[in-house]
């Protein structure tokens, strides 16, 4: 496997192509999210960690820092998302040595943490991979989809965010909501 990581702006049409492709297998349980050159949910990532075999696109997941109001701290994350490995090379490693290049990704950034959110069925796997749950589950308001018309804020528990320190320490994780778009309400 080849891991490269990649600025969005350098990402070409034909890598577009091979990551659409990979992301439909991936969430084939969301059917029409990733349709022709899409490749992206809710906002682009900047950066993309990207494994590549001889029958392409292999593993990929994103990179966007922003900050988020977490209680009333502002605090900069790295939030990781379209984490996908292909289905044929689930269960064989990839997806852990895909995190691992992700943590590292991380770690060059410099950003205090990493933050993402997922199913039940992945916690583990990612806790494998040195990231943690927050607990209890927390409230989070964001936007299900920047790119398109504006819409109302999605307002719920979520019970599995997860969080990685990098620069920081897990204890310096700030208590309180999440708020990734706006000001608590």
């Amino acid at each position: 496997m080849d891991w490269t990581t990649i600025r969005e702006g350098d990402v070409t049409t034909a890598q577009h192509a091979e990551l659409a492709t990979l992301l439909r297998g991936a969430f084939a349980h969301l059917p029409g999210l990733y349709q022709g050159l899409r490749t992206w949910s809710g906002l682009r990532p900047e950066s993309r960690v990207v494994g590549r075999d001889a029958d392409g696109t292999a593993a990929a997941a994103g990179v966007l820092r922003r900050f988020i109001q977490v209680g009333h701290t502002d605090q900069l994350v790295a939030v990781v998302g379209i984490v996908a490995v292909r289905p044929s090379l689930q269960g064989r490693g990839t997806g852990g040595d895909l995190m691992k290049r992700v943590n590292a990704h991380l770690a060059d950034l410099q950003v205090p943490f990493g933050i993402l959110t997922c199913a039940d069925r992945h916690v583990a796997f990612y806790g494998r991979a040195g990231w943690h749950r927050l607990t209890p589950p927390r409230r989070a308001v964001f936007s299900r989809d920047d790119t398109g018309e504006a819409a109302p804020f999605a307002d719920e528990i979520e019970p599995n965010t997860l969080v990685l320190p990098v620069a920081a320490a897990l204890a310096d994780w700030p208590e309180g909501d999440l708020f990734w778009h706006c000001a608590p309400i």
